[in-house]
């Protein structure tokens, strides 16, 4: 059977829960919340990534993106996670304009695990990282964690990688005092993962953010 959208939609449809979209509701922003669950959401995602190659796989998430869905748009994230791709600018291009558009933490999470994959190819797109970092906008700062967090979680990083995550370290100690709760327990999340393996670099960053805040 053709993957369209409308076959999505319809099986999203058909696994809905009204209870559990009931509870989804305030957190789906202004799409409607079918409610169906996360690992059945996983399931269908890991089948239609095995049945859909690209570019048509591309096409089907952008057709789901503009569906006014909660699971529609998590679907459309989750069908372009993969480690690898071949030719997968178009990919990365198109996960960036949909941060911008992105209005929960949920789309913006799935989203950061999409292009976290993205970036492990090719860390010259850490730029994106950074500049989203600085953002007036916290969804865009909560997304910089979650594109950086493969890095964090690294044990045995390359050189290159290493460089990356220093770079990171410098606006962590920022996003640790975000005024925003959700920036800033992801940020303690993301270096509660560094400190796992590496205790000497968490620890300078904990240091610096208590030396401020001691400061102010």
């Amino acid at each position: 059977m053709s993957i369209t959208p409308e076959t999505v939609l319809e099986t999203l449809r058909r696994s809905a829960d009204v209870e559990k979209a009931s509870a989804l509701s305030d957190r789906a922003g202004r799409s409607e919340a079918l409610g169906v669950p996360p690992q059945v959401l996983e399931n269908f995602a890991r089948a239609w990534r095995q049945d859909v190659s690209f570019p048509e796989r591309l096409d089907l998430a952008r057709a789901l993106w503009a569906e006014p869905v909660f699971e529609a748009r998590l679907m459309a994230a989750k069908l372009l996670t993969q480690a690898r791709i071949a030719d997968d600018a178009a990919i990365w291009d198109q996960i960036c304009s949909w941060i911008s558009e992105a209005e929960t933490w949920a789309e913006l999470d799935a989203l950061a695990g999409a292009g976290a994959r993205r970036i492990a190819v090719d860390l010259s797109r850490m730029a994106v990282v950074h500049d989203l970092a600085k953002s007036e906008r916290a969804l865009d700062r909560r997304a910089a964690l979650g594109l950086s967090l493969p890095l964090a979680k690294l044990a045995h990083p390359t050189e290159d990688e290493v460089s990356a995550i220093d770079d990171v370290l410098y606006w962590l100690t920022y996003a640790l005092q975000d005024a925003d709760k959700d920036v800033s327990r992801m940020a303690d999340s993301w270096l509660k993962s560094l400190g796992k393996h590496d205790r000497k670099r968490a620890g300078m960053v904990r240091r610096v953010v208590q030396s401020r805040t001691k400061s102010d």
